[in-house]
């Protein structure tokens, strides 16, 4: 399965879209729009009748902004859409332990937003850190799993952090586990030009890589918009 966002360059920079059986790591500094980014392709799989599973880890809903990209209310979805939202990091795990019971046969997209808010929430020196690196790994198996044995698109959101290999400016979080687990990773920046922002496929390599979208009211969009 490979699901569009409905945005052409967008599409192009990932060869189609986000693909089933596949982890997709969309990486960005705050407001870069990486949960815009997630809401078209929530936008896509209900217009194509194909349920949604959507993680929250953050403080702000995205339902309003559901309905801005949507253009409906959220009540009109709900037979596609489902939100959870764990306070912890341990009830990140439960939750992610307990997923496949709380899909349905036309479950075809999981996002999580923000994967590792609640894992940099505790840390706190070296041995809790040490327990949570690998609790996080144990997180991203799971969800690698659920990916490769239902064949979802599993589209995981991350912060970023200061770079400390001088060539960056800045990194993902936790970033030797996600490269491990993504078969795809996207990097998300801000322009200079106001609501610009760049996508950058970064895993896989190869051509076209590259694409500049816009921010509005109604989610990402160019002037090539489907």
């Amino acid at each position: 399965m490979i699901l569009p966002s409905g945005v052409n360059v967008i599409d192009k920079v990932l060869a189609g879209g986000i693909r089933g059986g596949l982890l997709t790591h969309v990486f960005g500094e705050a407001a870069s729009g990486k949960t815009t980014f997630a809401l078209q392709f929530v936008r896509s799989a209900i217009r194509l009748d194909m349920a949604v599973i959507y993680v929250n880890t953050e403080g702000s809903s995205p339902i309003e902004r559901l309905e801005q990209i949507a253009g409906k209310d959220v009540e009109s979805m709900k037979s596609h859409f489902q939100i959870f939202m764990p306070h912890s990091f341990n009830e990140q795990g439960t939750l992610i332990e307990d997923l496949e019971l709380y899909m349905k046969p036309n479950t075809k997209l999981l996002v999580f937003d923000t994967l590792t808010r609640l894992y940099r929430t505790v840390l706190d020196d070296k041995k809790s850190n040490y327990v949570a690196h690998r609790e996080l790994n144990r997180h991203c198996g799971f969800l690698k799993g659920l990916a490769r044995n239902k064949r979802v698109a599993v589209l995981a959101l991350n912060q970023v952090t200061a770079s400390m290999n001088g060539i960056n400016r800045f990194e993902p979080v936790a970033s030797n586990i996600l490269d491990y687990w993504s078969d795809v990773v996207v990097r998300m920046r801000t322009r200079p030009q106001r609501g610009e922002r760049l996508l950058e496929r970064l895993v896989p390599d190869g051509e076209p890589s590259k694409g500049l979208v816009n921010i509005t009211s109604h989610g990402l969009s160019t002037n090539d918009t489907q």
